[in-house]
């Protein structure tokens, strides 16, 4: 599709990542060819990698050739994780010198575990509290070891996170499913839970029987007035 937007791609290049490298390669070829490039009211796209340290291997660009080259420079795969590492890499990335205001900006990351350097996953998802706290659409992708729930709290919302089988699902379920067309679309804020509902009071209680009238004691000619006590005490 033909948007203005900056994208920045988040790859893990750990160690246990080395079987598929490749496939991780194809499904960011895949992404940006989403995307029209070219021009300075399309698409530009920055690429990181990461392991237990993060690497910029481009800051955004909207030329394809570009994001080739960094592709191809790519190293091997080895070493621990650090997501957090490879988040605040990718917020520098959109923070960077070309970066575009009034334009969206999305960070895709992709990872196979959990973090294993620099922290666990709770600093994985604090990072990324910061990442979106800058305005920041993140979308988390994970196969093999990666937890749904870590990739969850990554995540700006539940349908901006995606758990798969393994690389090949992970690239059918994006080319189903638009990365482009995701991150382009207006989303409303999900409603506030409505309120609980006060429970209803219990009925009040049957009103006694009135009393039938006492037979008349006597029989005089008199005029007689009544005053009744109708204070709260006589409730």
């Amino acid at each position: 599709c033909s948007v203005p937007l900056d994208l920045v791609l988040v790859l893990d290049k750990s160690g246990s990542v080395r079987y598929a490298q490749q496939q991780i390669f194809a499904f960011a070829r895949d992404l940006v060819g989403q995307f029209s490039l070219g021009s300075a009211s399309l698409a530009q796209v920055g690429l990181v990698e990461f392991n237990h340290d993060a690497s910029v291997l481009l800051g955004l660009s909207s030329s394809l050739s570009e994001f080739e080259s960094a592709i191809s420079g790519a190293s091997a795969a080895g070493g621990l994780t650090s997501v957090s590492d490879g988040l605040a890499a990718g917020l520098s990335v959109l923070e960077g010198a070309a970066s575009r205001s009034g334009v969206p900006r999305v960070l895709l990351l992709l990872t196979d575990g959990v973090q294993t350097a620099d922290g666990d996953d709770r600093t994985a998802i604090a990072q990324a509290s910061v990442v979106k706290g800058a305005g920041v659409q993140v979308f988390a992708v994970g196969f093999g070891g990666a937890r749904a729930s870590t990739l969850s709290g990554i995540a700006s919302s539940s349908s901006h996170s995606y758990m798969g089988a393994d690389m090949e699902a992970i690239r059918e379920h994006f080319a189903a499913s638009s990365l482009c067309e995701a991150a382009s679309s207006p989303r409303l804020p999900p409603s506030p839970p409505s309120a609980p509902h006060s429970p209803s009071p219990p009925p009040s209680p049957p009103s006694p029987p009135t009393a039938p009238p006492l037979p008349p004691l006597c029989s005089v000619p008199l005029d007689l007035v009544l005053v009744l006590d109708k204070s709260g005490s006589v409730r």
